[in-house]
């Protein structure tokens, strides 16, 4: 088991300066954006991005997916690797072409300003995907890392320099992300040598229902992503307004950091598990662990809602105040979410990715349903609680039905610990008095510090051991 945990901190390590570096800064030049866009031209940037989240699965048919997992299993086989590759690649190739055709005939009919940027972006993610997924398959953590630096620095870069000096306004953000991921792409083409893996002859249409099967479940869970963002972001502007939009994104910013930084962990984790699927003691290590990454982010959304009396204020312009509201329950969304995630990983080990495809079209119409029902009563709040509701009923439901493959235990002491943890901040949050929130930031974090000592002092041995042996050796 330690050799296990070795290894997942290993690559969740390598992964997270890979990805979290980026999205740390990105998020950090919240103000940039809130000062330099109005609300209504930042619905718009984050309408675009999400839809672009949707379609980029749907065509090519979540193949990268397909292509990390096959590859785990044919890392020592060179020719099995070039077979998953040129398959997969030229699958997703067909169905670019394919969609480009069909974006030319909307084209004809609707018209918008950025619909060249849109084309590009798309393209641009496709490719930058499939090459990412490739090096996670081979297991080089390091080259998908280094790859994703170059994606997320180079966009914030961008978007600092068209933004602030040139002043493109919202073309800024789209140019950012076709630049970043075409390097990606490129960077990664070269390092792991994806060209000399393309080798027509090993076209099979064996090989290609083989990657389909696995895959093709998977995109009605790419839906479910877009069912729960776009949905909710298309709902509002159709029916709120642009503006309105624009403060629901803000409001998400910082669930969406959290999830972030979760699914730089998941990378890992989803290696992991697939790696270790067989083995006798999964059902105690999975619950071990699984136990524990709950118990840490439910910690980081408390610690989040405490401490937004801090950071909004100087995170956000004064316009977008209304987004203050909405956060706590986009937060109990996002542990939901962690939740959903962790079981997803075992479905996906055990190819079972038609589980995943049926519980997110469930989640999704969930969704939606709620959504359009109650947003003419509630505005904003409709798409807050309609997104904490779809991962909610997913999250028990996964939970429930992952015990026929793999038995793994969450204790009562844990989630009762965190259900009144979370309430109690809650109450402290929407209270919104200075002295209130300092107060009990203070008295839930002695406490959290008291229960958690030894775990925290564990780590900080550790730490020191690890300093002390480096110090002698040199």
């Amino acid at each position: 088991m330690k050799k296990k945990n070795k290894e997942l901190i290993k690559n969740t390590v390598i992964i997270f300066f890979g990805k979290a570096c980026t999205q740390l800064i990105s998020f950090l030049l919240l103000p940039l954006y809130t000062s330099t866009l109005s609300s209504e031209e930042y619905g718009i940037v984050d309408l675009v991005t999400t839809y672009i989240t949707l379609l980029v699965p749907v065509i090519t048919l979540q193949l990268e997916m397909a292509i990390f997992r096959y590859l785990i299993d044919v890392r020592s086989n060179e020719e099995e690797n070039k077979k998953v590759i040129t398959n997969a690649y030229t699958v997703a190739t067909i169905m670019v072409i394919f969609a480009t055709f069909i974006y030319l005939g909307i084209c004809c009919i609707w018209d918008s300003a950025y619909k060249f940027y849109f084309y590009g972006m798309v393209v641009a993610t496709i490719y930058s995907n499939l090459s990412l997924q490739v090096a996670r398959g081979k297991g080089d953590n390091i080259g998908y890392a280094i790859g994703s630096i170059i994606a997320g620095s180079t966009t914030v870069i961008l978007n600092v320099v068209l933004l602030v000096f040139v002043k493109m306004g919202i073309e800024a953000m789209f140019l950012s992300v076709i630049i970043s991921n075409l390097l990606c792409f490129i960077f990664l083409l070269i390092r792991e040598k994806i060209w000399k893996s393309i080798k027509l002859k090993t076209l099979q249409k064996e090989k290609i229902k083989e990657l389909l099967k696995y895959s093709l479940p998977l995109v009605p869970n790419g839906l479910l992503w877009w069912i729960i963002n776009v949905s909710d972001r298309t709902i509002i502007s159709m029916i709120m307004g642009s503006a309105a939009n624009g403060i629901y994104a803000i409001s998400n910013k910082f669930s969406s950091i959290i999830i972030g930084v979760y699914n730089i962990f998941n990378l890992s984790l989803t290696e992991s598990v697939s790696l270790y699927i067989n083995d006798k003691d999964r059902d105690s290590y999975l619950s071990d662990l699984m136990s524990k990454v709950f118990k840490i982010f439910a910690y980081v959304c408390i610690e989040t809602l405490l401490f937004m009396f801090i950071m909004f204020p100087i995170l956000v312009n004064s316009e977008y105040n209304e987004a203050y509201q909405y956060i706590p329950v986009l937060l109990v969304g996002t542990l939901f979410h962690v939740l959903v995630s962790m079981i997803g990983t075992i479905y996906v080990a055990k190819k079972l990715t038609n589980e995943v495809a049926k519980t997110s079209l469930y989640a999704g119409i969930l969704n939606i349903v709620i959504n359009l029902v109650c947003i003419k009563f509630i505005g904003i709040h409709a798409a807050a609680i309609s997104t904490a509701v779809a991962f909610g009923v997913m999250g028990i439901y996964r939970y429930i039905d992952v015990q026929k493959y793999v038995k793994i235990k969450f204790g009562k002491k844990l989630i009762l610990e965190i259900i009144i943890l979370f309430v109690l901040s809650t109450i402290v949050y929407y209270i919104n008095n200075l002295y209130i929130s300092i107060l009990g930031a203070l008295v839930i974090n002695i406490y959290l510090f008291i229960t958690n000592k030894n775990l925290i002092f564990q780590i900080l041995e550790q730490v020191k051991h690890k300093f002390l042996n480096r110090k002698e050796y040199k």
